[in-house]
């Protein structure tokens, strides 16, 4: 049964500064004005829409090659490309349009300024919903890296990211915010048993014997890297910008019939096969 490490007083704390932070950018939009905090509202979703994708697709390919660790290059390589695109859209904005204190007094002034309020509160409530995604997923990454250790028995960084995510999800509100992340449960779920894969040998050796692995494993360009001193021991070493650059590697990942076995496996049911459900014991017969 899984523990929950949250309190109300970090579900309070979370919401207070999510309060706070809401009236700093609608202060904010009305400073900038509606042309360049509409100019960021779209920028934001633009760059974190290109972001998504860049990092679904990075996902996808590293999950499939090196299962557990989809998840943190998907998101490296998505944080990058939002954070790019998103800057270069700022900084554009704050060059050619003007802020709110360079309009006429007056109504114009007012509109322009109301209408940078209203994006400004857009534009907050955008990154609070991404805020929620990121909270989450950060504690789930914290608890499946600690393995089997006590709480007490993490590092800070990874007990402060689940105890966050815990109280996060706390009661009504946490159900609320449970229900806007735009992450399904079921990845939470599955970064949850693939990161067990490591810490449970039982597991790891039926993941492994999964037919569908199974035919991975045995392909020819799978043995090829398996043979390969440097890439077993990048692997081994976790050396991630060596496997990226392995020419090996690359020539596997770009073999058609290899991909398409990866992308034929499904991992779910390779993970419902590595973790079987526990089948509870029939409570005996009562007889009077």
């Amino acid at each position: 049964m899984n523990v929950s490490h949250g309190s109300p007083l970090w579900q309070g704390i979370l919401f207070f500064a999510a309060f706070l932070f809401l009236i700093w950018e609608l202060w904010g939009g009305w400073r900038r004005g509606v042309i360049r905090s509409g100019v960021n509202f779209f920028a934001f979703v633009f760059s974190g829409a290109l972001g998504l994708l860049a990092g679904q697709a990075t996902a996808f390919v590293v999950e499939k090659v090196f299962p557990g660790y989809g998840f943190l290059a998907g998101a490296m390589v998505g944080s990058v490309v939002t954070l790019v695109i998103l800057g270069l859209a700022l900084l554009l904005g704050a060059i050619l349009f003007k802020r709110t204190g360079q309009q006429p007094s007056g109504l114009l002034r007012f509109l322009y300024g109301g209408g940078g309020a209203f994006f400004g509160l857009l534009t907050g409530l955008l990154i609070l919903w991404g805020g929620i995604t990121i909270i989450r997923g950060l504690g789930v990454v914290a608890g499946t890296a600690a393995g089997d250790r006590q709480f007490s028995e993490m590092p800070l960084p990874a007990k402060a990211m689940l105890t966050l995510k815990d109280s996060l999800e706390l009661g009504p509100v946490g159900r609320a915010a449970e229900a806007v992340d735009v992450v399904p449960p079921g990845i939470y779920e599955m970064i949850q048993r693939i990161g067990k894969l490591s810490s449970d040998q039982t597991a790891m050796a039926r993941f492994l014997d999964y037919p569908g692995v199974q035919e991975i494993l045995q392909h020819p360009r799978m043995a090829e890297l398996m043979r390969d001193p440097a890439v077993v021991r990048d692997a081994e070493a976790r050396n991630f910008l060596g496997l990226m650059q392995s020419r090996a590697l690359l020539e596997a990942v770009n073999d058609p019939s290899l991909q398409k076995k990866l992308t034929g496996l499904d991992l779910q049911k390779a993970l419902d096969y590595a973790f079987p459900a526990t089948q509870d014991s029939p409570s005996p017969e009562i007889k009077p």
